[in-house]
């Protein structure tokens, strides 16, 4: 039987199709390739490589590929089917409808972690300036996002990693944000200031138990810093210690807020249950999972 792919080696280019039947060759491919998400692929790469957005693509279909979008197409392709995800084939990802560039020095983010940013807005609502520490920042987008999303809010975002803080600092500057982010390099509170308190620390650190990793798929292992990912034995390796030194950096009423794994409620719960932290919410994700803990520091 001859695949989609091989009828693509014969004819060497996506030239002389349409949008839309572009989409289905590509959509073909990937499913006969295995991939997961084969739609959702599909589409992302015919629209960056056209340069539109859904609402466009659906009134210009009909429009034939040039030859620099066949030829750009047809590398996307090739990069995909080999196992190269499409955030990395594209050097970006959407986050809470913004643009952030990614590459393998940071972790590249996920639907996930939009269940944090809508709970800590709920949670900024009654701050009329809040300072915010986002720890372990990567790309920036937790910290970036709650920036621009809350206006009079200012950042402190912290790396181990070099080169993620200058991705961060790229993305800030690309959402125009810099006039109110700071970016300090450190291992967790090696990089805040010893006098430094704030009205909301966030972070989704690595939280894989290292039997977990041993199970992850290529496409994450092979494309995300293991940093960003291996959680030590059990996986609450990081967490253990951005809880024990939080009160230090948080002002009393001050909100303490994690992505977690899905398993991983209980374990927070403890940890937390041992500090001076009230109102220990467990939030699930939209799946019905468990995704965010959050606290709050007592008086």
């Amino acid at each position: 039987m001859t695949s989609a792919l091989d009828k693509f080696s014969n004819t060497g280019s996506f030239s002389g199709l349409d949008a839309r039947t572009a989409k289905r060759f590509l959509m073909q491919s990937f499913r006969e390739a295995g991939l997961s998400f084969p739609e959702e692929d599909a589409l992302e790469i015919l629209l960056s490589a056209m340069d539109l957005d859904r609402t466009a693509l659906m009134l210009r279909g009909a429009e034939l590929l040039s030859t620099d979008q066949s030829e750009v197409i047809e590398a996307h392709m090739l990069r995909r089917i080999s196992g190269e995800p499409v955030d990395h084939i594209l050097g970006w990802r959407e986050f809470y409808g913004r643009r952030f560039t990614v590459s393998n020095d940071v972790l590249s983010p996920r639907s996930d972690t939009e269940n944090l940013i809508r709970t800590a807005l709920l949670r900024l609502k009654n701050i009329p300036e809040p300072k915010l520490l986002d720890l372990g920042t990567g790309s920036g987008a937790i910290g970036l996002t709650l920036l621009a999303e809350c206006e009079p809010a200012s950042l402190l975002a912290t790396d181990y990693s070099d080169a993620a803080l200058r991705m961060a600092q790229q993305n800030a500057k690309q959402l125009n944000l810099l006039s109110r982010a700071q970016f300090t390099q450190g291992s967790w509170w090696d990089a805040v200031p010893a006098d430094a308190v704030f009205d909301m620390i966030l972070s989704n650190p690595p939280y894989i138990s290292n039997a977990a990793m041993e199970l992850l798929e290529d496409e994450v292992t092979g494309y995300d810093p293991d940093l960003a990912l291996r959680g030590g034995p059990d996986g609450l390796a990081a967490y253990r210690i951005l809880v024990d030194g939080a009160p230090m950096h948080l002002k009393v009423g001050g909100w303490l807020g994690f992505e977690i794994g899905f398993d991983q409620g209980d374990a927070l719960r403890s940890l937390l249950g041992a500090g001076p932290w009230e109102h220990i919410t467990v939030e699930k994700d939209l799946g019905g999972l468990d995704r965010v803990v959050w606290a709050r520091k007592q008086a």
